[in-house]
């Protein structure tokens, strides 16, 4: 067998592992009633009291601070782990690239709190999260929150978890 034909089975392989995990995450959480979606920024912007933006720079940021996405958080469960058939090729390349020792440019994060949501990368996290990385090149905006007055009845779960006052 080429070396190509290998790189093939192992990525379509890692895929179809990293679908199984996702399958059986969202089995375990039915059975648990715990949450595995990825939080969707669009409904943490709505419900926080945000005062503005800036810029942090490139940073490593670590994979399990990453809950949410900006725009792909039905695609991929709470551990970024692929739930979607539709996302599999552009995932392959992805993982493939790892394979032939490729740089992929950094994701792009947005920080709220302690945690971060992806604006841009959301595949190349799920891949890192797969294959064990323990952290990712991004460059980070943080959004700021007000600290005083606490949070809207709406935000307080919200507040709670990137690490507000309620």
């Amino acid at each position: 067998m080429t070396t190509v034909m290998f790189n093939v089975y192992r990525t379509i392989n890692d895929f179809e592992q990293a679908r199984r995990k996702a399958t059986w995450r969202d089995w375990l959480s039915l059975l648990t009633r715990r949450k595995n979606n990825l939080l969707s920024f669009n409904q943490i912007r709505r419900d926080l009291p945000i005062t503005g933006q800036h810029y942090l720079g490139y940073q490593m940021v670590p994979l399990d601070k990453i809950v949410g996405s900006e725009g792909r958080f039905h695609e991929f469960d709470r551990a970024f782990y692929p739930r979607a058939e539709r996302i599999k090729d552009r995932w392959l390349r992805i993982d493939q690239a790892h394979y032939d020792d490729v740089i992929l440019p950094p994701v792009e994060l947005i920080k709220v709190g302690r945690i971060y949501f992806v604006r841009d990368g959301n595949h190349r996290v799920s891949v890192a999260r797969a294959r064990g990385h323990q952290a990712i090149d991004a460059y980070v905006t943080e959004i700021e929150v007000a600290m005083e007055g606490g949070c809207a009845e709406s935000g307080r779960e919200q507040c709670a978890l990137i690490g507000l006052p309620a």
